[in-house]
């Protein structure tokens, strides 16, 4: 649960997460994490208070607080080592499948670790946030990369505007208003 908090918060990169060790958290307000990506470059991510609250929970059953275990990797497996790519997209997929069950339809058929990034990105896109702050959330290079997001909430929302166009009854082809004597009365005597 708490690697699929971080990969959602984060917005990382299935192998930024991966590659996450415990000294990368800041779990101070303001927490934050930081996350090694692309050409290999550095960046800092915000991380919401609930997010760092359970990462604290994590690190403290783990016994993963004091300094000597700053350079463990985050997530392991079983046997110890640092969780890989194979085994985020395990983990996901076990999870995904689990809460199916219990809500199939709001889980989609394919879940992803990058189903995660794309969904943070989109939730900021959709609450306002400027495409420059998500291109630094996500380590884009260049903002045209999260412009992608833009076009893909600006189809959504067509779409969307399209299906209550299709949806309509075709004897709505007069609006309902010009029926009301009332309404229609005033308007002809604004004229």
């Amino acid at each position: 649960m708490t690697m699929l908090t971080l990969l959602y918060d984060s917005g990382a990169r299935v192998q930024e997460l991966a590659d996450i060790r415990v000294r990368d958290l800041r779990l101070d307000l303001p927490a934050g994490v930081n996350l090694f990506g692309k050409g290999s470059k550095w960046r800092h991510v915000p991380l919401m208070k609930p997010t760092a609250d359970l990462l604290q929970i994590y690190l403290d059953e783990r016994r993963l607080l004091g300094s000597e275990s700053a350079d463990y990797p985050l997530f392991t497996n079983h046997s110890g080592h640092k969780l890989n790519r194979a085994g985020i997209a395990y983990t996901v997929k076990k999870y995904a499948n689990a809460a199916r069950l219990t809500g199939p339809a709001h889980i989609p058929a394919i879940v992803t670790p990058h189903v995660f990034r794309h969904s943070k990105a989109m939730h900021l896109l959709q609450s306002g946030v400027d495409l420059i702050y998500i291109r630094d959330i996500l380590g884009h290079a260049d903002v045209k990369t999260t412009e992608i997001y833009a076009r893909i909430d600006s189809d959504a929302k067509r779409k969307a505007l399209e299906g209550v166009y299709l949806t309509a009854p075709p004897s709505a082809s007069r609006p309902s208003w010009t029926e009301d004597d009332v309404v229609m009365k005033m308007l002809r005597d604004l004229e």
